[in-house]
């Protein structure tokens, strides 16, 4: 029995030893030493996958040396590099052992490392950053519906339909959207309206935009409204959660009036903001709000903002909820009331 438990302890002891023999090994500055399998350096960090805590992602300016048992790319700050086993010599030196000769280094030279089976983390970079920056198409459509019978018969139908060519520096956008409404058999809402934009950033903040919107309203007595602007954009927020966009330019404005009622014609300016923010994946905000007033008479002008929080339905990114309220001020409207209000809640769909 004593032997048989000599053999029984030596033979774990050697799974021991050929355990650590056979993996990669990180000391730090402090001393720890931790064995796995180093998958990857770069930007600084060094990921090492273990059995005992999983992934570990270790920074490297605590790191003093490490050591591979196969051979791996190793990248050093002059750009050189090589393949072969890493074996650490004290102090914080490297040698590797490539087909090509041997190579020491120091730690703090080494500035990226891969698995011989894997591929440069700079090619990667370089690919997710042209992937980033190709532009694409995005397509979101929306309706809202409502009916009502009873002591008032009341039926509303809106339809939205967006679609985007986006890139990080520039987007060409396309819209058009429809409102019908009724009440007591009374048409109070009778809208279609359609554009095309586009927006380019020639810097971080500073870029042009050029717009135009056509428009058609026989409740407001408005036969075609044409509006268009040209001018500067700047980006005030630039973040993946938030962004605020602000525009300011020129433009004209053509409006045809049914009934008789003359036309009219001017130059413009042209001011607006964007303004969107995600939280998480729980909801996300749209504002927009844009400032046309005449340059003979700035007493003349129309505002027009819309706002909007945006849900997800699901687990998905396809569907999703929008509940906002649009505002239109209109300072010398054809119809009675300057101020159109509308509040909604929309169902969506989107798709690339």
């Amino acid at each position: 029995m004593t032997v048989q438990k000599t053999l029984l302890a030596l033979g774990i002891a050697l799974c021991i030893t050929s355990t650590y023999t056979h993996a990669d090994t990180v000391t730090t500055k402090d001393g720890a030493r931790l064995t796995g399998s180093i998958t990857l350096i770069d930007a600084g960090v060094i990921h090492l996958e273990t059995s005992y805590a999983g992934k570990l992602e270790i920074q490297q300016e605590q790191v003093a040396s490490f050591d591979t048992e196969n051979p791996v790319f190793v990248r050093l700050a002059s750009g050189t590099t090589m393949a072969g086993p890493v074996e650490s010599t004290g102090n914080g030196k490297l040698k590797i052992q490539s087909e090509d000769g041997v190579l020491e280094t120091d730690m703090a030279r080494v500035s990226a490392s891969w698995s011989t089976a894997g591929e440069d983390p700079a090619i990667i970079a370089l690919r997710e950053k042209e992937e980033a920056e190709r532009r694409k198409w995005k397509f979101r459509g929306g309706v809202d519906l409502l009916g009502k019978d009873g002591n008032t018969e009341e039926f509303s139908l809106g339809l939205q339909f967006e679609a985007k060519l986006k890139s990080p520096n520039d987007e060409l956008a396309f819209f058009g959207e429809y409102e019908q409404r009724e009440k007591n058999g009374d048409k109070t809402e009778d809208r279609i309206a359609g554009g095309v934009s586009y927006e380019s950033f020639f810097s971080e903040h500073y870029g042009w935009y050029v717009r135009t919107e056509l428009e058609q309203d026989p409740i407001d007595q408005i036969d075609l409204r044409s509006t268009n602007g040209a001018g500067m954009s700047f980006r005030i927020i630039n973040k993946e959660q938030q962004t605020l966009v602000a525009r300011s330019g020129i433009g004209y404005r053509y409006t045809a009036y049914e009934d008789n009622i003359e036309n009219e014609s001017s130059a413009t300016l042209d001011f607006g903001l964007a303004h969107t923010y995600k939280y998480k994946d729980f909801f996300s905000m749209e504002n927009d709000l844009t400032f046309v007033p005449s340059v003979d008479d700035f007493a003349v002008y129309r505002v027009v903002h819309d706002s909007g929080i945006v849900i997800p339905i699901g687990n998905g990114e396809n569907w999703k909820i929008r509940m906002g309220v649009k505002n239109e001020y209109n300072s010398q409207p054809a119809a009675p009331e300057k101020l159109d209000t509308t509040y909604y809640s929309r169902m969506i769909y989107s798709w690339d």
